[in-house]
């Protein structure tokens, strides 16, 4: 039987790069995001370019900010497959912003989207995946989690928010044969990143970002994060002293 994925934030970056490598796996999807249109697209390439394969590709339209619309969805999903192998949450917004030029709206949506989307989520889909007794759910968070930075702002806190909650839930939920993952990307190409007026060290492609994805996946890895040269260096950033660390992203 093949495996059920279902892929939130599924339109763009790391999603729509996240579909076509699960749809080349054999994994049948079921994708959703606030862009109906662009979804269908999407669906109608891969099935253009495959068109002796049997894999499903489900699209449905959702709002992570709606708890009600991810319920519909969790039901949507259910009703096509009996069981939800991987759930896989890519939603995000981001806008660059500092302390005097921040916009009060977007940033409720960001933490709205970035962290409250992720616990609708969770209140929906965790309660399936216990009466079914298994199922792996993995975040896209990001290494602007790791420790406050210039420009983060809202994202760099919603981001924040996210690792501490899957770092806290996760010896729950493995008691309940639920793998969970954070994925923890550095740089990468997409319409968030063009935002960026400053150098991005180490930016990959989405698809890149969707190989590493996948294999540390496969190996159900708690914690997937890359490019390592860039990674690695905001970990250290994290563990040394605050003295320090605040010397350091003065001069940045």
């Amino acid at each position: 039987m093949r495996k059920s994925c279902l892929i939130i934030g599924a339109s763009n970056g790391i999603g729509e790069a996240l579909v076509e490598k699960y749809f080349n796996q054999g994994f049948d999807l079921v994708i959703s995001s606030r862009s109906e249109d662009k979804l269908q697209q999407i669906r109608e390439k891969l099935l253009n370019n495959n068109k002796n394969t049997e894999n499903k590709i489900i699209v449905t339209k959702s709002d992570v900010c709606d708890s009600k619309s991810i319920e519909e969805l969790i039901n949507t999903t259910y009703k096509h497959h009996s069981k939800i192998d991987l759930v896989i949450f890519c939603s995000a917004i981001y806008s660059p912003t500092s302390a005097f030029s921040f916009d009060l709206e977007e940033s409720h949506k960001i933490i709205d989207t970035n962290l409250k989307g992720a616990i609708n989520l969770l209140h929906k889909v965790l309660p399936k995946l216990e009466q079914q007794n298994f199922g792996h759910i993995a975040f896209v968070a990001s290494v602007a989690g790791y420790r406050g930075l210039p420009q983060s702002f809202a994202y760099g806190a919603s981001k924040a928010g996210l690792i501490n909650l899957c770092e806290g839930i996760y010896p729950e939920l493995l008691k309940k044969n639920i793998n969970i993952s954070l994925i923890n990307p550095g740089f990468v190409k997409t319409r968030l990143t063009e935002k960026n007026k400053f150098s991005m060290p180490f930016i990959i492609t989405p698809d890149k970002a969707a190989e590493a994805i996948f294999s540390g996946l496969e190996k159900k890895q708690f914690e997937i994060h890359f490019p390592k040269k860039f990674t690695i260096f905001l970990k250290i950033l994290r563990i040394i002293p605050n003295f320090i660390f605040l010397k350091i992203i003065k001069r940045i």
